[in-house]
């Protein structure tokens, strides 16, 4: 399978596999650029998988902060026309607010449990998250760890983080102080509402709170709705489960408007 590394905009680490069309992988924090979709990289078998390391993930520098609309102008310089774009999480954020730049360019965007709950905030299942994430950034503990850990809490309960911390993890509590969080990110619904290329939304059926955020997207945006089971926040590790949803919808088998929701187990 042809591989390549480069430099890209912001001097972003890239990692590329496969050949074919062009699927952006965007990925959400703790562990990012291509080893965050290695259960994806099977699919290197159709498609050129196109993996960035946002900034301060992997080999990429570190910026002094992290941004969803920094990254996201990183990103929009990144993608070529005909790109397919798949995110998750944080890189959800990136990758709406990238893909809204310019919605000519896109084939089909792909989000995943995305953290942008400020579209959501007003149902039930979501309010208490959407307030928990900012009132922690406002007010965040003194130790690192405990800040990550304090973090995960919110956004995944059910699972405990490892101890100790995998080095992935511990570069990003570290950072966490200068993390913008996704909950402050404003959506921009008209633009890609409007836009003709068909849109996938995926969670993994372990958070009311995720499941409000993934709802209101695909019922405001439009598209299918997926939900995908049996690893928490990340449904993407999952691998074939996923990746056999990802391969029909890239492959043009979905509804590019209207919304269904289908479980998968």
């Amino acid at each position: 399978m042809e591989e390549k590394q480069y430099s890209g905009p912001g001097q972003m680490v890239i990692q590329e596999r496969g050949s074919g069309p062009r699927v952006v992988f965007v990925h959400g924090g703790g562990l990012g650029g291509a080893m965050a979709w290695q259960e994806q990289w099977p699919l290197g078998d159709t498609w050129r998988l196109v993996m960035p390391a946002r900034p301060g993930y992997g080999a990429s520098p570190w910026r002094g902060d992290e941004d969803f609309e920094r990254d996201a102008s990183y990103l929009a310089d990144l993608l070529e026309s005909g790109d397919h774009v798949v995110a998750h999480s944080y890189g959800a954020a990136v990758a709406m607010l990238a893909v809204a730049k310019d919605v000519s360019r896109v084939a089909s965007l792909t989000l995943i449990e995305s953290g942008t709950s400020d579209i959501a905030k007003e149902d039930a299942r979501v309010t208490a998250f959407h307030y928990a994430t900012l009132g922690l950034a406002a007010h965040p503990p003194a130790d690192d760890e405990t800040y990550l850990r304090t973090l995960f809490r919110i956004l995944e309960p059910s699972r405990a983080l490892p101890d100790p911390l995998p080095a992935p993890l511990s570069a990003f509590a570290g950072r966490l102080r200068h993390f913008r969080s996704p909950s402050e990110a404003v959506v921009p619904v008209h633009e890609l509402a409007t836009a003709p290329f068909p849109k996938l939304h995926v969670s993994g059926g372990h958070s009311e709170a995720y499941e409000g955020i993934t709802d209101a997207l695909a019922s405001q945006l439009g598209g299918e709705r997926v939900v995908i089971a049996g690893a928490g926040h990340a449904p993407q590790r999952t691998g074939e489960p996923f990746n056999a949803v990802l391969r029909r919808f890239l492959g043009g088998e979905t509804p590019s408007s209207g919304s269904r929701r289908h479980n998968f187990n």
